[in-house]
């Protein structure tokens, strides 16, 4: 079991002297009982939620931006080590599970983003004309992820210690804190890259945001046209957006050329030909909007081909996802059986919380929210299953799948498709983060109990930091733009218009190609369990590829490269341009939301 046992040990037995033994023998003392090491401590708490604050405000930037978002693990364990040590200074040492619950709080924190739908269902609504209150949002976002929290605890006993699935990200985060813990080098070696990368990051990204002393993108000469357009139009190019390197650096070469190739197939390839036979119609500096509304289509067939053939090699699983279903809160014994008990009484409150939301401002009528909660749960565990084993977190497809269901029951309301779907996805996206944390603590003998208390006052300062840093994004960037193309949105608009209006309603000559990127998606995605699993390109990554500005594939793609060169040629390098990567991504986004908050406030124009 990963809770602790109690910190109070059995004392030793004592030596009592027999009276008729030599007077020179004498009892030996107690030993005293050895003291329980920090865990659940205010600066473990306040770390936590600092980090997280941080981690929160990078997903919002980066999921709009790229549809990417991370969960912080491994970025919250090595920041909350720094700043616990350098807390302890004036205190009792710092211990790996108070290291371990700072992260879990941090993580918590770091997924509201996704769990409340800013990066797909909420801009999406606000695409189709419908735009929730930022309160709403919050409460919204709270609720499902109290619910995908209380899922998680649920599903940990049989998940992480009766099947012992491997969740890699969690058991890799156990190993960095007993790693940071135990050699003081390597505390060094990561915050090194972190530091210097994030700064350099703040000054580039002041340079061409602030003070326009860059420029967004680097574009191939105009002179150089494919099919009418030229380069520059087409937005080829290299981008000087270091948070792209560290998205590359952290997804690796497979993921990078995969994207590259996606954003080739459409910008070099597809769009060019779309204008030439006059499929697309464009106006001069509106090349871009005009080839996404085309180009949308293709990429999100190949990203619900990958999906639908990813959720369908959990059909196997179904049966022992209904076992799950049966037993929440019912095994364990002592601390588990009380803890589960206190989470089945919780689960109700949580749904009406989430479901006065629902109606309020979702639209989606107490009857839609039960329905979209009937698909939640079996959907929510059929993730955590794929989590554990793959260590990929098919939220948004499991979004996309209720998105699908929804559109054939209640057809004609795309509105409504978008939030059953964000129903899903928000539950499912906080159950597989919360499966990582608690995997890393079981293997550190952490209390399961103390890191539920802290996940849940987690969502709400992840409400408080993610509703404004969207509010402001969008206020500075608008909505799908070129600098915040919001794919994952895009994403889930295009799924609820196909599945509520039909083929009929898509552009012209895009329907073929949707289906011909499905076909591609299923494709790839069952080729890539074999032998060709390191050769083959990534459907969905390919789709992104679709519907990003090609010179932020083409940034991607040369950061995913230079990390895997310096593996090649320099592995000891890795874990410190690993840790660049992701203070690249922190230094940019942060400073992003500050600038796009001046501009707001009217103390700097708008480039």
């Amino acid at each position: 079991m990963s809770e602790r046992q109690s910190g109070r040990a059995a004392a030793a037995p004592v030596l009592v002297p027999d009276e008729s033994s030599s007077p020179s023998l004498h009892p030996v003392p107690a030993v005293a009982p050895v003291p329980t090491p920090p865990e659940l401590t205010a600066r473990a708490l306040v770390a936590g939620g600092l980090i997280g604050a941080v981690v929160a405000v990078t997903n919002v930037y980066t999921g709009l931006k790229t549809g990417f978002w991370e969960s912080g693990c491994v970025l919250s364990s090595l920041l909350a080590f720094g700043g616990l040590s350098a807390m302890a200074r004036r205190g009792p040492p710092v211990s790996p599970l108070e290291t371990n619950l700072s992260q879990t709080a941090a993580v918590s924190v770091g997924a509201v983003p996704a769990t409340a739908g800013l990066l797909g269902a909420v801009p999406a609504l606000a695409m189709l004309g419908t735009q929730p209150p930022g309160w709403a949002v919050a409460l919204w976002g709270v609720g499902l992820g109290t619910l995908g929290v209380l899922f998680a605890f649920a599903l940990r006993r049989r998940l992480l210690e009766d099947e012992a699935l491997p969740f890699p990200t969690g058991a890799a985060t156990a190993e960095l804190i007993s790693t940071l813990h135990s050699t003081g080098s390597a505390y060094a070696e990561r915050v090194r890259g972190l530091w210097v990368s994030g700064l350099a990051s703040m000054g580039l990204t002041l340079s061409r945001d602030a003070l326009k002393l860059v420029p967004q993108a680097s574009m191939l000469p105009g002179s150089l046209t494919l099919g009418g357009l030229g380069a520059n139009t087409l937005m080829l190019g290299i981008g000087w957006q270091p948070m792209m390197l560290g998205i590359g650096v952290l997804v690796g070469p497979q993921t990078g050329l995969s994207i590259l190739l996606g954003s080739a197939l459409a910008w070099a390839g597809l769009a060019p030909w779309l204008v030439s036979t006059g499929v697309v119609e464009v106006v001069k500096g509106q090349e871009f909007p005009a080839l996404l509304g085309w180009l949308l289509w293709p990429g999100v067939g190949l990203m619900v081909g990958a999906a639908a053939t990813s959720l369908l090699s959990q059909v196997g699983a179904l049966p022992s996802v209904m076992r799950d279903l049966r037993k929440l809160g019912q095994d364990g014994a002592g601390w588990e059986s009380t803890a589960g008990r206190w989470v089945a009484r919780a689960v109700l409150p949580a749904i009406v919380l989430t479901g006065v939301m629902a109606w309020f401002a979702f639209q989606l009528s107490p009857l839609y929210f039960l329905l979209a909660l009937l698909l939640t749960f079996p959907l929510c565990a059929v993730c955590a299953r794929a989590t554990g084993q793959t260590d990929i977190a098919p939220m948004s497809p499991v979004g996309q799948l209720a998105q699908v269901g929804f559109g054939l029951g209640v057809p004609g309301h795309p509105g409504l498709n978008v939030a059953a779907g964000g129903v899903v996805s928000g539950a499912a996206s906080h159950t597989s983060v919360s499966l990582w944390s608690l995997q890393a603590g079981r293997l550190l003998g952490a209390s399961a109990s103390r890191q539920l208390l802290v996940q849940l006052p987690g969502l709400l300062l992840g409400a408080a930091v993610a509703i404004p840093t969207y509010a402001l994004l969008v206020s500075a960037h608008g909505l799908a733009s070129e600098t915040l193309p919001m794919p994952t949105a895009q994403q889930f608009k295009a799924v609820a218009e196909l599945a509520s209006k039909g083929l009929g309603e898509l552009p012209r000559s895009s329907a073929l190609a949707t289906g011909l990127g499905f076909l591609a998606g299923v494709l790839l995605t069952v080729g890539a369990r074999g032998r060709l699993a390191k050769l083959l390109p990534s459907a969905a990554a390919m789709g992104i590829g679709f519907v990003v500005p090609a010179y932020y594939a083409v940034t991607l793609c040369l950061g995913a490269l230079l990390a895997a060169a310096v593996a090649r040629f320099r592995p000891s390098a890795t874990q410190t341009v690993q840790s660049a990567g992701a203070g690249a991504i922190i230094g940019e986004s942060l400073l992003s939301v500050l600038i796009a908050a001046l501009v707001a406030a009217g103390l700097i124009q708008q480039g």
